[in-house]
């Protein structure tokens, strides 16, 4: 049986998200109440014995999301029961939820799949990958005279200069992107900006991974990396940018990332964005 979660099935969620994706029982309900939310997960419940409520079985939130004037969703945050796991249940709801979506109307659904062998699992529900990242590792020069600001910009401002950059990009509700960048920033994320452009990035040992970075052109992209080095005095960075950014092109290692799922009439999507920050 499918059904929408409720409060009562809160516990049993964050249990099933703890087990899958480990984390503390705080950063599953981030995701579960703030990321998706709870109007957004759709839960597959075994028979109940008589009189008693249904009992989940597997979860998976399908958080609404635009791309341009289509409208779609993001399928995320999939969990079994730990008992009932290897017996095929994700792809049934998986397959019953697009076809459910399709019926309402939705153009199509995206996922950002975490290993090859959920790719594959995507795939052949007619997933295809159309989202690559390209990773660019390079040395950060030294300039003190690099102007920008660390910290400035609030979440709305931060999807409108997104949107400034990417116009074809798939917009989450703006309550996920704030419970989303709340988790980044206890990650220790830092926000760099100026009138060029900005930059999303965090520690990790010797380097900065920038796991967003947006700005007019090459140069402007060098002086907020720069700015971020005279920051932390880290020099050297790691970026993670969509295949279909002009920054730094022809240059890096390309990967898998984003897929999409169709559910009405195939649309382009070369020139769409589609970075979840997570």
């Amino acid at each position: 049986m499918l059904c929408k979660a409720t409060e009562a099935d809160l516990e049993q969620m964050v249990a099933f998200r703890r087990k899958t994706y480990g984390g503390t029982r705080q950063d599953a309900l981030d995701w579960l109440c703030g990321i998706v939310g709870l109007d957004n997960i759709l839960i597959l419940a075994r028979d109940p014995a008589p009189g008693a409520k249904p009992i989940p079985a597997a979860m998976i939130g399908a958080v609404p999301v635009e791309c341009g004037h289509h409208h779609g969703v993001w399928l995320c945050c999939m969990a079994t029961d730990p008992s009932l796991q290897g017996r095929g249940l994700m792809p049934k709801l998986l397959a019953t939820c697009l076809r459910a979506f399709s019926a309402k109307g939705c153009d199509f659904a995206v996922a950002a799949p975490q290993s090859t062998r959920a790719a594959k699992a995507f795939s052949q529900l007619n997933f295809q990958g159309r989202f690559p990242l390209r990773i660019i590792r390079k040395p950060i020069e030294h300039n003190l005279w690099a102007r920008a600001e660390f910290d400035n910009l609030t979440v709305r401002k931060l999807i409108d200069t997104r949107m400034r950059y990417q116009p074809a990009c798939i917009a989450l509700p703006e309550s996920s992107m704030n419970t989303m960048i709340t988790r980044l920033y206890r990650r220790g994320m830092t926000i760099v900006s100026n009138q060029r452009g900005y930059g999303l990035y965090c520690q990790e040992k010797n380097e900065l991974l920038f796991m967003e970075l947006q700005a007019d052109n090459d140069h402007s992209a060098d002086i907020l990396l720069q700015a971020a080095r005279e920051h932390t005095g880290l020099t050297k960075a790691r970026l993670l940018l969509a295949e279909n950014q002009f920054l730094y092109l022809g240059e890096g290692k390309r990967c898998g990332y984003g897929m999409i799922c169709y559910l009405g009439q195939p649309f382009p999507v070369t020139d769409v964005y589609f970075r979840l920050l997570l």
